[in-house]
């Protein structure tokens, strides 16, 4: 394949047209020309580890970058299983060599060797934040409220499209239905994320509601970094309602979980923290109207020994008259204090009856048909997924089989091109060869002649040309440069 640049000036007006080469042509010759350079075979770069992705078959993929610059890099399994441990952020040497990919038109660095480089530009942000924060007493625990154990109203900060918010409000709806979210909805990546979360923060701290849940969901570090900016944190320390932070996991912490009154590591920890199962409610409404009931028999029990014990000592002739406006106030108290317990049985039995209510809403029956329902769009999701990934796999067996063909190819017009050179030098060296160019080999007595001396005069020597054999009688000896031998 040609190339041909522009002309100098002066040239002819109207060059030779290159010709045409295909898509494949053009990309394998960009991988011999990146390939064929040896500053490139061996090459050592300094950068932040980014998009860190490591499959099942245990190679890795992942960026370098240095700012906005970006250098995506592979790695096959047997190498990586020699790096040592790998994060976002960072920052790294790697030595390797450049090469393509053709089925995406991606140059990369497929890496051999790694060696820590110290800690990200983000990370050293992120512990720069963290300390000084800290030193304001931000985090101080003192500060922290503790979360109300029975919220019936939560403000939850996120995006509805979050997969985090949406784990957080299927498990709160399943367990308790009687919590109601209040959203107040944000952007959760990105540079205009820490505003809006901020924002969020502002509404969800002037509704009614018992508590703040501020969520997202997974991510890579850079993704979550909107939850370490300093107004995000300050704004999550000064809400006017506790907050319950689930970011993400422990491993991947953020500056606000540190500012929040609690963490949980995911969005499904915090729905099971806040969201006490209606079951578990009715049973401790029950229990506390049991309780209510013989605190109230032995009080009555207490009131009326006491009573009888003070007739009994009592040295009154007519104690009765003594006691008759007591007696009268006894019953003034005992009837207020009967009305005052049907009250109270009547309004705790009204609340039972409104819960019981509830629950009929929530009859199991139905739950289990709703469970049905959203059982088969697993099953649905798991057989699209499990698709997916076949056809991903055989991509990847796809693009193995592109990458190798071309590679078995070379490999074979490589040692075709040896074998020829070898056979050419072999060919040129060959007894048959030298023969054919007028040249004869001498023997005596089966031996190789090298030496006049080793063949006496007057005995016969054979010479082998390219046709045949001559016979011939030695007369005298002869050396090169030199004066033949006398005996």
């Amino acid at each position: 394949m040609t190339f041909r640049p522009n002309p100098p000036p002066g040239a002819p007006a109207n060059p030779p047209v290159p010709r045409v080469v295909s898509v494949k042509a053009l990309a394998e010759y960009l991988k011999r020309k990146l390939e064929a350079d040896g500053r490139l075979r061996n090459i050592s770069v300094r950068g932040e580890i980014s998009n860190l992705s490591a499959p099942s078959t245990g190679n890795l993929h992942f960026d370098l970058k240095e700012g906005a610059d970006i250098v995506h890099c592979f790695a096959w399994a047997s190498d990586a299983a020699r790096f040592p441990p790998l994060r976002q952020g960072v920052a790294v040497v790697v030595r390797g060599a450049i090469t393509t990919y053709a089925p995406r038109s991606l140059y990369q660095l497929v890496v051999n060797s790694v060696t820590l480089d110290g800690i990200g530009d983000v990370h050293a942000l992120f512990e720069e934040r963290k300390r000084k924060l800290a030193a304001e007493g931000v985090f101080d625990p003192a500060r922290k409220r503790p979360l109300p154990g029975f919220p019936f109203r939560v403000a939850l900060v996120s995006s509805r499209g979050a997969s985090g918010a949406v784990d957080f409000v299927t498990i709160l709806h399943e367990r308790a239905p009687h919590v109601r979210v209040v959203w107040c909805e944000t952007l959760v990546q990105g540079a205009a994320a820490p505003q809006a979360i901020c924002a969020a923060l502002r509404r969800a701290s002037a509704a009614d509601v018992d508590l703040i849940v501020v969520t997202r969901g997974g991510g890579s570090f850079e993704d979550l970094f909107a939850f370490s900016d300093e107004s995000v944190v300050r704004a999550v320390a000064r809400a006017r309602h506790p907050v319950l932070s689930a970011i993400g996991h422990t491993a991947d912490q953020q500056l606000c979980d540190f500012a929040a009154d609690a963490h949980v590591e995911t969005p499904s920890a915090a729905a099971k923290v806040i969201g006490l199962e209606t079951r578990e409610l009715r049973g401790r409404a029950l229990d506390a109207l049991e309780r209510g009931r013989r605190a109230a028999e032995r009080s009555f029990e207490r009131l009326q020994f006491r009573l009888t014990g003070a007739l009994v000592r009592s040295k009154l002739a007519e104690p009765r008259s003594f006691l008759a406006q007591r007696g009268q106030r006894l019953d003034e108290l005992d009837a207020s204090l009967a009305g005052a317990l049907t009250s109270a049985a009547h309004e705790r039995s009204k609340r039972v009856r409104d819960l019981v209510r509830r629950l009929d809403a929530h009859d199991p029956t139905r739950r289990l048909a709703d469970r049905a329902v959203r059982l088969g769009a697993a099953s649905l999701r798991l057989e699209s997924a499990a698709r997916q990934r076949t056809e991903r796999a055989g991509r990847l067996v796809r693009d193995a089989s592109r990458r190798l063909e071309p590679a078995v190819r070379a490999a074979h017009e490589r040692i075709a091109r040896r074998v020829e050179l070898v056979g050419v030098r072999l060919d040129g060296n060959s007894p048959e060869t030298l023969l054919q160019r007028g040249y004869a080999i001498v023997t005596y007595r089966g031996t190789i002649v090298r030496d006049p001396l080793a063949v006496p005069p007057g005995d016969l020597i054979e010479a082998r040309v390219a046709r045949g054999t001559l016979s011939a009688r030695v007369e005298r000896w002869g050396q090169s440069g030199g004066t033949p031998p006398r005996f």
